[in-house]
């Protein structure tokens, strides 16, 4: 039978993954704003990432699901009031995203984004009450406080922080399952559509505003 500590041990490795996932794709995104050669590395490995993006947050949302429920249905640890909030914004994607990922609907991330960052945020709030418990606002019942901590690795990763990790790596994932020839295509669009559109300040007669060639400057 599988036992708890070797549970564990697997999503705490699986949350370490994850932070590492979140911190480089991040990372790429900020460095392709800064840097011309590091802009060709983020669209690179945005292109190889982008097609099994959505399978890949379907697997994450999935793995957490059955992680909470492995956690409380078998190894007993009583969910708090703040767990079944998480679990709220974390269950549906297991859903949500595989309808997304086998119908490759990129668009899901409208719908996505604001149910993960409504459960990122109570996750932020779990993890620093287990920190701080003053910061407690009697949201959780005495009977079984949300400062309770069921267990911690590497003295900072909880059962809120990996919830907090995979409602990050999903959000991330979305935004990168939107195909990179999509992205362009708008950027594009946008530009000629700027370019085609005439100054707003300027009204002169349209004969007027309009360049000359060099035989009407003489």
């Amino acid at each position: 039978m599988i036992e708890p500590r070797d549970v564990q041990t697997l999503t705490t490795l699986l949350t370490v993954l994850a932070n590492v996932a979140v911190v480089l794709m991040v990372g790429l995104a900020l460095g392709a704003r800064l840097s011309d050669r590091m802009a060709g590395v983020y669209w690179d490995v945005r292109e190889q990432v982008q097609p099994f993006a959505l399978w890949a947050a379907w697997a994450v949302g999935l793995t957490a699901t059955l992680g909470s429920l492995y956690f409380s249905e078998v190894a007993n640890y009583a969910p708090c009031t703040l767990c079944w909030y998480q679990r709220i914004a974390m269950y549906p994607m297991a859903v949500i995203l595989l309808v997304a990922a086998i119908g490759r609907d990129w668009r899901v991330r409208r719908y996505v984004l604001p149910v993960v960052a409504i459960g990122a945020a109570v996750s932020v709030y779990h993890w620093l009450i287990e920190r701080f418990p003053s910061l407690d606002s009697g949201v959780c019942s005495a009977t079984l406080p949300c400062t309770l901590i069921w267990f911690e690795k590497l003295g900072f990763v909880t059962l809120a922080y990996m919830a907090l990790s995979g409602f990050a790596l999903i959000a991330v994932l979305v935004v990168w399952a939107r195909p990179v020839d999509d992205v362009f295509g708008e950027e594009l669009d946008e530009l000629e559509l700027t370019e085609a559109d005439p100054d707003p300040t300027d009204d002169r007669p349209a004969a007027l505003s309009a360049p000359r060639g060099p035989e009407e400057h003489r």
